[in-house]
């Protein structure tokens, strides 16, 4: 093969990774905008398909999503309230960003009705509501028959708050 011959290939191979690349960042871009874990999962695996030259084979619980079709709208998860729109907090975010608004109660009120421990010496507290929480730093104030209230705290934290001014983090397992 003459120099300039491998030259032009080279040009071209060059070419076809540089259109591949683009066309794959741009549909990337598109599946990490769409808002369900599900069709967002579907459509990263269509593209891992297409990219790796493989047929898409559907499974039985989902069908990959096609890559020309826009995302769809699914509704949110049911924690979460969609972000508003005119909020200036979400100026600039792109819609994964966005700040959403917490849907639910902010705080519940609720007896101790059981409280226990393990082996491990993991701390579990059964409210008179049915719910049970793990408390992460027990001192020994917590008794049985006590009100306390539990909140919502920073980064989905909860704290449980005891008539006496303590507080723990808890965290639910039923």
């Amino acid at each position: 093969m003459n120099p300039s011959t491998f030259a032009i290939a080279l040009i071209l191979a060059a070419a076809a990774t540089t259109a591949t690349a683009a066309t794959s960042d741009a549909d990337m871009m598109r599946c990490a905008a769409i808002p369900t874990r599900d069709a967002r999962l579907d459509c990263f695996d269509a593209l891992a398909h297409q990219l790796s030259g493989k047929a898409a084979a559907p499974t039985a619980s989902r069908a990959p999503a096609p890559l020309s079709a826009a995302a769809p709208a699914a509704s949110p998860p049911a924690a979460q309230a969609p972000p508003a729109a005119g909020d200036p907090k979400n100026f600039g975010l792109t819609a994964a960003q966005q700040h959403t608004v917490d849907v639910g109660p902010q705080m519940i009120t609720a007896n101790i009705s059981n409280l226990g421990s393990n082996q491990k010496g993991d701390t579990f507290v059964v409210l008179d509501n049915g719910q049970t929480w793990s408390v992460t730093d027990n001192d020994g104030w917590l008794a049985t028959g006590q009100a306390v209230r539990i909140k919502r705290a920073a980064m989905g934290a909860y704290l449980m708050l005891i008539p006496s001014n303590h507080s723990y983090h808890v965290r639910r397992l039923k």
